[in-house]
């Protein structure tokens, strides 16, 4: 479920959205990356373990397409894949995961360690590869938890909003261009008098960035100093990019509009949105190409694809 965070910033106001959970316990410090033994292909398979029907999945933290097209999503308790057959948990690095993003070799995340991980809590900025198997702490470990966290996929420049303080940095906005090794302070100018509920890495342009709310969506070129409006298209939930692309969910009183912006020639798609119920709330939205991948605040899960949705996950509830 996500939480609402209200901060104010000068004249804006910061109420940014994510999934709230209990920190567990500061583990012992140990050398900042988890030893795997040499993966294969059958290795990675075997790592993966078939989810039993019945099995209750609560708080995503995040969702993307791996390399090889299955869906992915980041739990409480560790990464899901989805397969033909059903949903497969990864049985290694059970981490409560924030801030998951996908990168083209792996991803980014956040949170706060597995309880028999020796890793420090929280995370910091942790870069996996292998499909979640191999981790590398990249910095903050044992210091920042950022749940609101964006990485562009090509590029990997990585922009964060800090909520707590770490020891040297205070909370605000921050943008890393050297993979999450060191952070140096967002302008945010123009921004002024306007919400912000989110923040979106540009998928293959490293300084580029947007932040989304109640007001439309604003871009920036220069890695966050300077804003300008993208759209004004109202109540902003939830957005994505891909190369050249970007997509967005708008809320209009009760209802939910998805539209697909064509950044090359700044043309746009609406593309009609799965039935839910009325106390379901966009939450995440993931676009590959012709395919999107949709999570909601009751934990339901969609992929869209060939011009149709499919549920792959019910409430949170596996089949």
């Amino acid at each position: 479920m996500k939480r609402t965070l209200l901060v104010p910033t000068l004249t804006m106001t910061v109420f940014l959205a994510s999934c709230g959970t209990e920190p567990t316990e500061n583990q012992t410090a140990v050398p900042v990356v988890e030893e795997e033994e040499e993966s294969t292909t059958e290795q990675t398979s075997d790592r993966w373990e078939a989810t039993e029907a019945g099995t209750e999945v609560s708080h995503i933290h995040g969702a993307g397409f791996w390399t090889d097209g299955r869906p992915v999503i980041a739990t409480h308790t560790g990464l899901m894949e989805f397969r033909e057959d059903g949903w497969y948990e990864l049985s290694s690095n059970r981490h409560d995961y924030m801030g998951f993003e996908l990168v083209a070799d792996g991803f980014y995340a956040s949170g706060h360690p597995a309880q028999d991980s020796p890793y420090k809590n929280p995370l910091g900025v942790v870069r996996g590869t292998e499909k979640g198997e191999t981790l590398e702490i990249r910095s903050l470990e044992g210091e920042a938890d950022f749940h609101y966290m964006s990485v562009g996929y090509e590029t990997e420049s990585i922009y964060v909003y800090l909520e707590q303080a770490t020891k040297e940095l205070a909370p605000g906005f921050y943008r890393s261009l050297d993979g999450g090794v060191s952070f140096e302070p967002m302008k945010m100018d123009g921004i002024e008098g306007r919400g912000i509920a989110g923040i979106t890495a540009d998928a293959s342009e490293p300084k580029r960035v947007f932040v989304y709310g109640p007001d439309g969506i604003l871009v920036s070129d220069d890695g966050g100093d300077t804003f300008e409006p993208f759209n004004d298209h109202g109540n902003i939930v939830t957005m994505a990019t891909a190369k050249g692309q970007l997509a967005y969910v708008a809320k209009t009183g009760t209802s939910f509009d998805l539209v697909v912006s064509d950044l090359t020639d700044e043309t746009e798609t609406s593309v009609d949105l799965p039935s839910m119920n009325g106390d379901n709330v966009p939450i995440e939205l993931v676009m590959e190409a012709e395919r999107l991948l949709l999570v909601t605040s009751d934990n339901s899960v969609y992929v869209f694809e060939d011009e149709e949705w499919t549920q792959l996950l019910k409430a949170g509830k596996v089949n």
